[in-house]
């Protein structure tokens, strides 16, 4: 789109944001990323490795909708495990994150996030190009204290195949508080800036706001050990080295079990080498907690 073109739009999309309506709104940011969303669901599969030090499972990578490599992943999963194809994801980008493709496949689920926005233009962009499909968008900010409630209320005791959770802030806690035994797989995103050796969080807060300096989520170690407890292997660690997948014991013999620390990985390659040395001259003055 040319620039003048582009500037018309941002202009119609405030004002419609301000003086016609939700309704009107959602209509003119579905008009302006229709082009967008499109390009994005007929990608070709990219195979693109991001880091030399991989695992068997690490062969199956690539991306069509997910913002790594973790399309390949997840479809390599549940040719191996049992499913019903029903997902949940928390924490989403409209165009690219981990659910899209299961979608386009006829996947089932619910997508939740606190942005209202974007989920209504999502909402638009799913029933204009999968009219069939069979998907809830959930506007809500989740917290340790209302999880189990909100998946309660709109699944009850149903399995969920696959989740995936990535809030940029209170992840661990989340996760902790969660009941999931009727869960078969998980992908979260874990702090690679905190390194493959501490078992580091950030401090429960439930107005955390993610800012790019390296200080959110928490370490691979500190997911591995928790989730452990709670009857998860890990089985996966995307090449990028910014998501990891777990999977409930009940399936671990379908896969090699990984160690979270030879397997770790860290290759933030969109980052350009001076923001790299920031973040890391930082890393040990924010405000992790051990677990």
């Amino acid at each position: 789109m040319k620039p003048s073109k582009k500037r018309i739009v941002r202009i119609l999309e405030e004002l419609s944001k301000n003086f016609l309506g939700e309704y009107i709104h959602t209509m003119v940011l579905f008009f302006r990323f229709y082009n967008k969303f499109k390009r994005s669901i007929n990608k070709k599969k990219s195979y693109e490795k991001f880091s030399d030090e991989l695992d068997q499972i690490n062969q199956f990578e690539y991306k069509i909708t997910s913002q790594n490599n973790e399309d390949g992943i997840i479809n390599y999963i549940f040719t191996k495990v049992p499913n019903n194809k029903k997902f949940v994801e928390i924490g989403f980008g409209f165009y690219e994150n981990n659910t899209l493709n299961l979608i386009k496949n006829n996947w089932s689920g619910f997508l939740i996030d606190l942005h209202h926005q974007e989920n209504l233009l999502f909402k638009r962009l799913l029933s204009f190009f999968f009219p069939k499909s069979k998907i809830n968008v959930i506007t809500e900010k989740i917290t340790k204290n209302n999880i189990n409630s909100i998946l309660q209320n709109n699944i009850g005791n149903s399995e969920i195949d696959f989740f995936s959770l990535d809030i940029d802030g209170n992840d661990y806690w989340v996760l902790k508080n969660m009941n999931l035994q009727n869960i078969k797989c998980i992908c979260l995103e874990y702090n690679h800036w905190i390194g493959k050796n501490a078992k580091k969080t950030v401090p429960y807060n439930e107005n955390f706001e993610f800012v790019d300096n390296g200080f959110f989520g928490a370490s691979l170690l500190a997911f591995h050990d928790m989730l452990k407890q709670k009857n998860f292997d890990l089985i996966a660690v995307e090449s990028s080295g910014t998501n990891a997948f777990f999977i409930n014991n009940r399936y671990s013999h379908l896969f090699e079990i990984l160690d979270p620390i030879k397997s770790f990985k860290s290759n933030p390659y969109l980052y350009s080498e001076d923001k790299k040395s920031e973040i890391f001259s930082k890393i040990k003055n924010h405000n992790f907690v051990d677990v």
